[in-house]
């Protein structure tokens, strides 16, 4: 199965509602705007970070109008200074590449390596957007059911008030 397959295979399983939309390459959560991308959802963007040494990965998920402090971040957590993660991470771990990332690929982080950082003002929201490990679809449901679908693959969730 593709990346893409095994997600939506897995939101089945679960029993989790969403919305299934396509439409042309979106390289970055702006770009949803002016093709009309957004679903009358909360748009977000997706950030793969880690400190130098790679002791821990940080999947981060944030409204993408506002800023990831990753200085503030990692005093919260208690890691060394963060960064972006490599490239090539985003395929190992995640199956995902640039453009296409995005928290459903953590069903493909077997070793649980990543921990998932979603921003506080995310909570409670009835419509979140995402790619389904391709950048040509969009997948609409519940925060608290994509809250369930990463906690469902082991991984582990925290959140963060990005500001």
């Amino acid at each position: 199965m593709s990346s893409r397959e095994d997600i939506l295979a897995r939101l089945e399983l679960l029993g989790i509602p969403y919305e299934h939309y396509t439409h042309p390459p979106v390289a970055s959560a702006a770009d949803r705007f002016p093709m009309d991308a957004v679903y009358g959802a909360q748009v977000c963007k997706n950030l793969l970070v880690a400190p130098r040494n790679e002791s821990a990965y940080f999947l981060l998920m944030l409204p993408w109008d506002k800023s990831a402090d990753l200085k503030a971040l990692r005093d919260a957590v208690g890691t060394g200074r963060l960064q972006f993660a490599p490239q090539g991470r985003l395929g190992e771990l995640l199956e995902q590449k640039q453009g296409t990332v995005g928290v459903c690929g953590v069903i493909h982080d077997r070793e649980h390596r990543i921990k998932v950082v979603f921003d506080l003002s995310l909570r409670g929201k009835e419509r979140v957007a995402m790619h389904p490990g391709v950048n040509t679809e969009t997948i609409v449901m519940a925060f608290s059911d994509l809250e369930k679908y990463v906690r469902s693959c082991g991984t582990e969730v925290l959140f963060f008030d990005f500001q």
